[in-house]
């Protein structure tokens, strides 16, 4: 009885509460979830949102700016050796097309497309279903009339801007090229590479109102930032001198079944006027390149053994330091031991007593070895060093190496001995030229530079001046040595390399290639590197030829190079004869 009576305590009133109170309570808790949401929607997503709702309303478009022109000189007047052109995209919308074998045989035609190309653009214009086909890229204005004479329904055009090489085979490493990274254009090795944010510009940006159509109000807001166009670069390249440097290399490397080959001109001022190597490239059609490699520039990438040509700079070395004089001399017994090894001369002969001018002559091993203990290998190491090797030497263009003078750091004789006359260290042929140049400029070393002046769209030019790095070696040490070298290519191995009525300085270097399994092998590089006249030297020049086949020694391959190129400069400049 007591529990009834509990339970009818409860009436109808208190159970109506309670209802109440949940209901209360489940409005409460979405009101509250409500307020969370717009909480989160409003602050903590709040720009995400506003972004979105922009994007409804509004259309924004980039504005490209036109990539900057690259030009070369021509005694006082500008060429342009990279610039741009508007070329256009040929596409398909396969759902429009209703005759799909007539359009692929018109188009194949025109495009000069082979019988594979053309079999598989039959197959994407028989999509039926599919909107949307690219064609072909970088077709001509001339292309485009061809089309358009058809009346082919389902085909259209779109505007593309590329870069154009109007001047080919004249050196594609000097330039590098613009292409696709992460689907965004961009300049790749030599200029474009090293100078893409000067050429590249800053993109514009348009916003402008739409209506629910997503068409633009005319009417509306609209904000514009203008694009601004890339910078352009003059080159201290001279036009004439590259054509005709990058010809003779190619010849000659024909002629000698050669691997690869360089040629750099340099004014002993640091002035590039010609770089040019083989195997090149032609930036126009980069892609058809197999191997990457091939886009980096063997005159400032491709560090090698430079043999006898460095005996010029250990004679530098002895001349500078006091450890020997032109009259200095010593015996030459043919070969020199250390080590366990026998070092011999390239002729394999004996001269007796000889002097350092005979040792630059000759060519001799066992003479550069004498000049080097003479000196001290820390002290020549310091001297190598001082000329430049072993660091790059800030030329501007894109993947330099430093070359490798680290076997100068091991311990024991023969290191030395052997960087004496160019093996076990690595230099570059841009290295040689700036190190031949310092013994042309009394003594300075100075920083080669390809580009003179960068000239920006709103006016101001940014222009670049021959710099000293630091003085090598002294005016008399440079003076004397310049006679020595010009009687190399008086007297000695150099003689193809001269021009008569004109005075050279310069020396030949024969180098084996190092082999893969240790020593050296059937290959060699052959290099000559002078300057002059050297009354006053107009030009400084390395030319390498990379294994010639057939000949045995620089003498009769990259000499002679060295001799045609110079000849004419000599016509070019005007320069009158020394005698």
């Amino acid at each position: 009885m007591a529990i009834s009576f509990f339970k009818n305590q409860r009436g109808p009133k208190q159970n109506i509460d309670i209802r109440i109170f949940c209901i209360l309570g489940v409005i409460f808790l979405i009101g509250l979830a409500i307020i969370v949401r717009l909480f989160i929607l409003q602050i903590w997503q709040g720009s995400f949102y506003k972004t979105m709702a922009s994007a409804e309303h509004e259309v924004s478009e980039d504005l490209m700016p036109d990539r900057g022109s690259i030009y070369a000189k021509e005694k006082d007047q500008l060429f342009p050796l990279v610039t741009n052109r508007d070329y256009y995209l040929v596409y398909a919308e396969p759902v429009r097309i209703k005759k799909p074998e007539v359009v692929a045989q018109a188009l194949g035609k025109i495009l000069k497309f082979t019988e594979e190309e053309s079999a598989d653009l039959l197959i994407r214009l028989s999509k039926g279903d599919d909107p949307y086909e690219p064609i072909k890229h970088k077709i001509t204005k001339q292309e485009v009339d061809e089309i358009k004479k058809f009346n082919l329904a389902g085909i259209g055009f779109v505007s593309e801007n590329f870069r154009f090489y109007p001047e080919k085979g004249i050196g594609g490493h000097i330039f590098g090229f613009v292409g696709f990274k992460d689907n965004e254009k961009i300049g790749q090795y030599g200029l474009e590479g090293y100078f893409n944010k000067e050429l590249s510009g800053q993109a514009g940006l348009m916003k402008s109102a739409k209506d629910a159509l997503g068409s633009l109000i005319t009417i509306g807001s609209r904000s514009v930032k203008k694009a601004e166009n890339g910078s352009d670069l003059i080159l201290t390249i001279d036009r004439q001198i590259q054509f005709f440097a990058c010809q003779k290399l190619n010849e000659f490397s024909d002629r000698f079944g050669a691997d690869g080959g360089s040629v750099i001109v340099m004014k002993p001022t640091g002035e590039i006027l010609a770089m040019c190597s083989v195997p090149d490239f032609d930036p126009d059609n980069y892609q058809d390149v197999k191997d990457i490699n091939q886009f980096n520039n063997p005159a400032i990438f491709e560090a090698y053994e430079p043999g006898s040509v460095m005996k010029a700079i250990s004679m530098a070395a002895g001349l500078d330091s006091g450890a020997v004089t032109p009259e200095t001399t010593y015996n030459d017994e043919g070969e020199v031991k250390v080590g366990g090894f026998t070092i011999k001369n390239s002729d394999l002969k004996a001269h007796g007593i000889t002097n350092m001018v005979g040792i630059l002559e000759k060519s001799l091993n066992t003479g550069a070895i004498f000049v080097e203990q003479k000196v001290g290998k820390e002290k020549f190491k310091n001297y190598l060093k001082n000329f430049g090797f072993g660091k790059v030497t800030g030329i501007q263009l894109n993947k330099e190496v430093a070359g490798d003078l680290s076997a100068l750091d091991k311990s024991g004789e023969i290191y030395g001995m052997t960087a004496s006359f160019g093996q076990g260290i690595m230099v570059t042929p841009i290295q040689l030229v700036a190190a031949f140049g310092t013994i042309a400029n009394e003594g300075k070393l100075v920083k080669p530079f390809v580009v003179s002046e960068i000239d920006k769209p709103d006016g101001q030019k940014q222009i670049f001046s021959p710099q000293v790095v630091r003085q090598v070696i002294s005016p008399k040490t440079a003076s004397v040595l310049t006679g020595m070298l010009t009687s190399v290519v008086e007297h000695g191995y150099g003689k193809k390399a001269g021009n008569k009525g004109y005075y050279f300085a310069g020396k030949t270097g024969t180098a084996q290639v190092a082999a893969p399994g240790g020593g050296y092998g059937g290959k060699t590089i052959h290099t000559f590197a002078g300057f002059g006249p050297i009354s006053k030297p107009a030009f400084v020049m390395v030319t390498m030829l990379n294994n010639p086949k057939g000949v045995r020694f620089a003498e009769d391959s990259s000499t002679p190079l060295f001799g045609q190129i110079a000849q004419f400069l000599l016509n070019y400049y005007q320069i009158p004869p020394d005698y």
